[in-house]
């Protein structure tokens, strides 16, 4: 590996006067077989300047590197340390990256900058030896929020904040879960409770960051349009008060199905030949008004250009799973049936992202249904549109119980955190609860953000889940309301994969 700096490494400024900028130039060149990764570093950085208003930007000129698409502030430091600005670049053999970091200081209107007066800016660029790293959207999130990482969740038998004298209690942030009680054993990153900073724009609309999915993808929560910047208590589709049945038909467990066919047993029901009615016809088309459906929505809305050369579609993973599990012990018709999120969220207060498992994350059935696992690429459970509902589960982990008010959460708030998203209507999860022999019911979140249940012929609010792909990049942002992050231009590349 060569590395050539072109006016030199070292960064010495001692009486910076806004307005201020110099920029440094290197190439990084591999004269390896191999792929070699590698840091970016300000190595010995001094950096008194308390402002933030001190920034920088790294582009690459030349190769395939990395570029910043704003300027930020240059880490602050006191004493002598080493600051990796960037880590694990991709450097093909043979290949050649070429840099311009530029270093601005400007006058600011907003900023106290007093304190900036006689300040130091010192240290050498420097290139280390790096390691791969996954820049999935979700390894990207949980590096981004990193700090404010909180573990596992250990109290799903109250609302997150809840404070318990022997047991202590669950805080608002982000939280992780693997092994048993995720799809494919790969760590689960989501958020919970009253948390402020996972509000993306897309689409020409708000959503709420629910967690990462197995694929490397990230999970969405409609949260309204993007011009009432998540303010609005009408954070569903269809208009003021609207509401849909889950399915207009009830007396038959067939219909708890998100997807469903015909009666006498669980395998027939799972033949996923019809659409529920809040899923909807996948002829609904651009044009026939019917927006108040899943299909009709996503047809409308997101199946439209983003103003380039790609439609927003493009954006959304193929491969993320939205699990409607009808899992259970017996299954008899005129009989009982108590479904998997029943005994998970009622009985044994313990969710998972893993679809047809009990509270241990054991398999309730011989195999795993995967029938009940619809995304745009399941054979056995495939939808026209990748879209679906939040489950109960994802719920409760973000901080509802069942039965419990759960009005510090942030799939209940709007941003001012003065009322509830969706005003007076409760709103449909995924996840059927049980059929009483008589009639189903399905999970859905209450007026007092509690996880409950209702005959799937009545009517609620309906919030849309997407999912974006693991290769589609967000603006650097602080995630709130004010300051979303918004979804970049993709690249063709991105475009064609399923995710």
């Amino acid at each position: 590996l060569q590395v050539v700096f072109h006016n030199g490494e070292e960064i010495n400024e001692t009486s910076i006067e806004a307005p201020w900028e110099t920029s440094k130039e290197f190439s990084v060149e591999s004269k390896s077989p191999d792929i070699f990764y590698y840091n970016i570093v300000l190595q010995d950085l001094i950096n008194g300047f308390t402002s933030n208003t001190l920034e920088y930007k790294i582009t690459c000129t030349n190769g395939r590197g990395y570029s910043m698409d704003n300027f930020a502030p240059v880490p602050q430091s006191s004493e002598k340390s080493d600051q990796i600005l960037i880590e694990g670049i991709e450097l093909q053999p043979k290949a050649t990256h070429t840099y311009k970091i530029e270093f601005r200081y400007l006058n600011s209107n907003e900023i106290d900058q007093s304190d900036d007066m006689g300040k130091t800016l010192s240290g050498n660029l420097y290139i280390t030896k790096g390691a791969y790293i996954s820049n999935t959207l979700a390894d990207i999130i949980m590096r981004k929020f990193q700090v404010s990482y909180m573990g596992e969740r250990k109290h799903f038998d109250q609302t997150v904040g809840t404070y318990d004298e022997e047991d202590g209690y669950d805080k608002s942030g982000l939280y992780s879960i693997d092994g048993n009680f995720t799809e494919n054993g790969n760590k689960v990153y989501y958020f919970s409770g009253n948390v402020e900073n996972n509000w993306v724009e897309f689409a020409g609309y708000y959503w709420r960051i629910i967690r990462t999915n197995e694929d490397g993808s990230l999970r969405l929560l409609y949260a309204g349009l993007a011009e009432d910047k998540g303010y609005s208590t009408e954070q569903y589709i269809g208009g003021t008060n609207v509401t849909v049945a889950f399915n207009n038909s009830y007396q038959d467990p067939m219909y708890v199905g998100f997807k469903y066919s015909f009666t006498g047993s669980l395998v027939n029901n799972r033949g996923n030949y019809y659409s529920s009615t809040i899923l909807g016809p996948d002829e609904d088309t651009y044009d026939s008004g019917n927006y108040t459906t899943l299909n009709g929505w996503y047809n409308r809305h997101i199946k439209s250009s983003d103003g380039h050369k790609h439609y927003w579609d493009d954006y959304v993973s193929k491969t993320a799973i939205y699990c409607n599990d009808r899992a259970t012990n017996e299954y008899i018709l005129k009989s009982r049936i108590d479904f998997a999120m029943y005994n998970r969220l009622l009985t044994n207060k313990h969710p998972s992202f893993k679809c047809g498992v009990d509270y241990n994350g054991d398999l309730i059935e011989s195999v795993q249904a995967e029938e009940d696992k619809f995304s745009g690429k399941n054979s056995k459970a495939r939808l026209t549109n990748p879209i679906g509902l939040i489950t109960a589960d994802e719920v409760a982990y973000a901080g509802g119980v069942f039965s419990q008010e759960s009005k510090g959460t942030y799939y209940y708030l709007t941003a001012d955190k003065s009322n509830s998203a969706t005003g007076t209507n409760g709103w449909w999860t995924m996840s059927p609860f049980y059929y009483s022999g008589n009639w189903n019911q399905i999970s859905f979140v209450s007026q007092t953000g509690a996880i409950s249940s209702d005959e799937s012929r009545n009517s609620k609010a309906v919030r849309p889940v997407l999912s974006l792909k693991s290769c589609v990049n967000l603006t650097d942002a602080s995630g709130t309301a004010d300051d979303p992050f918004v979804v970049w231009s993709i690249s063709n590349s991105c475009a064609a994969k399923d995710n």
